[in-house]
């Protein structure tokens, strides 16, 4: 069986095939990046762009295996999603007192009973820890134990409806009603947590912060259990918008600069190192300071910990996370990052990979294209499915989504996309 991973970013879509044995493996047998259009800050906003630019993507995937886009899972992302905790409680009504599945899954649906904001709609629900009897269970597995009252404290993660329906809009196009698509999407600050963090740094105590080019995830754990996760409307994309301004170029210019000559700790850069723009750019006859479009570029990743600080304060965890903070993400791989990061955020600072000893690996590119912590929430897309289908179970999502579209000159294409069965 195949699964495929598409990870939805501003600057670049991801995706990642693995092709799951029947003793549970999971071999990567490819990676694909395409430059990603129709997409900014991690939301759908021209439907027409993106379904080409996904077009490509599947086109490139199921040339390497027809069968590879049967089974497709796609992270979500976007600002407008919202961090919820909700408590509620049943009692056991049997005589025997035992807790059954049934009254696992019957707590968690009376969590979900919130006042939400119109149109708004939940995708995850995800038990957080269960109380019997007013005694907190360690153990997230409570079927099989007893007592009169089982309560529950859920995470709940929605988002604003518009984000959700825009991409269903999209998988529908694209996948079709044959693909056997069924709404398979996690949002993305799980899936990076899942591929990069440990047990022992969740327990511990960690912040997992995902910079990507229109925007900053982040994920909160202490002992064992998440305390946020947040999306914040900004990211690498707004340090080249900086660099634009500030050098008075265009912008493919500013981003190949801060590609080659980036660095967010200007106190790592000599004055004397020049940058010649005329490299970059025709016409451009100036030469700058690289020490200058490294202030530039520490400003705004200041900005985005402080952001990122601001939250943490808000918990009463700020510096005071063991095990400290994990950046992934393209923003990761700045130079100086690791050192801004230990000074702004007063914890250690780590550049987070992925985990990728869980997946056997076809052939040895495989393994340098994985080994890169801008693939952290693709490879997050494949364990956390592999972790369901173990399961026997699934996340919440939303219901679907009902639409009509008028056909555009790429639909005879999609339909030659989709394998027949």
């Amino acid at each position: 069986m195949f699964v495929t991973a598409i990870d939805l970013g501003s600057s670049q879509i991801k995706g990642i095939v693995a092709d799951v044995k029947k003793d549970g493996s999971i071999v990567a047998v490819k990676t694909v990046k395409k430059k990603s259009n129709g997409i900014k800050k991690g939301e759908v906003v021209d439907i027409d762009e993106t379904v080409k630019t996904l077009f490509e993507v599947l086109s490139e995937i199921k040339h390497f295996d027809k069968r590879s886009i049967k089974n497709v899972i796609f992270s979500l992302s976007g600002a407008k999603s919202k961090f919820l905790v909700s408590r509620a409680g049943i009692s056991i009504p049997r005589p025997d007192l035992e807790i059954i599945q049934e009254d696992v899954d019957r707590v968690i649906k009376e969590s979900m009973a919130v006042n939400l904001p119109p149109g708004w709609q939940i995708i995850h629900s995800i038990p957080r820890e269960f109380v019997i009897d007013d005694i907190e269970v360690d153990d997230s597995n409570v079927v099989g134990l007893s007592g009169r009252k089982l309560e529950a404290n859920v995470i709940l993660l929605p988002v604003f409806s518009g984000l959700y329906k825009n991409f269903i809009k999209v998988a529908g196009l694209v996948l079709g009603k044959k693909s056997g698509f069924d709404g398979s999407l996690i949002f993305a600050p799980l899936a990076s947590d899942r591929s990069v963090l440990s047990k022992n740094q969740r327990e511990l105590g960690v912040i997992l912060i995902d910079i990507g080019f229109g925007t900053t995830s982040f994920i909160v754990y202490q002992d064992g259990k998440m305390l946020m996760a947040k999306v914040l409307p900004v990211g690498s994309g707004n340090i080249t918008n900086d660099i634009a301004i500030g050098l008075k170029c265009s912008i493919n210019t500013a981003e190949a600069i801060k590609l080659t000559f980036g660095c967010a700790f200007a106190r790592d850069v000599s004055t004397k190192d020049k940058v010649d723009l005329a490299q970059f750019e025709e016409g451009q006859s100036t030469e700058v300071s690289r020490r200058y479009i490294a202030e530039i570029i520490e400003v705004r990743v200041r900005e985005i910990f402080s952001m990122v600080n601001d939250e943490l304060k808000a918990l009463s965890k700020a510096g005071k996370l063991p095990a400290g903070v994990v950046i992934c993400g393209g923003g990761a791989k700045a130079p100086g990052i690791l050192d801004l990061a230990r000074e702004e955020m007063k914890m250690p600072a780590q550049i987070g990979f992925p985990n990728i000893s869980e997946f056997e690996i076809s052939h040895a590119q495989i393994t340098n294209e994985l080994d890169d912590p801008e693939m952290a929430v693709a490879a997050g897309l494949i364990l956390h499915k592999m972790d369901l289908l173990k399961k026997g179970g699934a996340y919440s999502y939303g219901s679907g989504v009902s639409y009509t579209l008028n056909e555009p000159w790429y639909k005879k294409f999609i339909r030659n996309l989709i394998p027949s069965d």
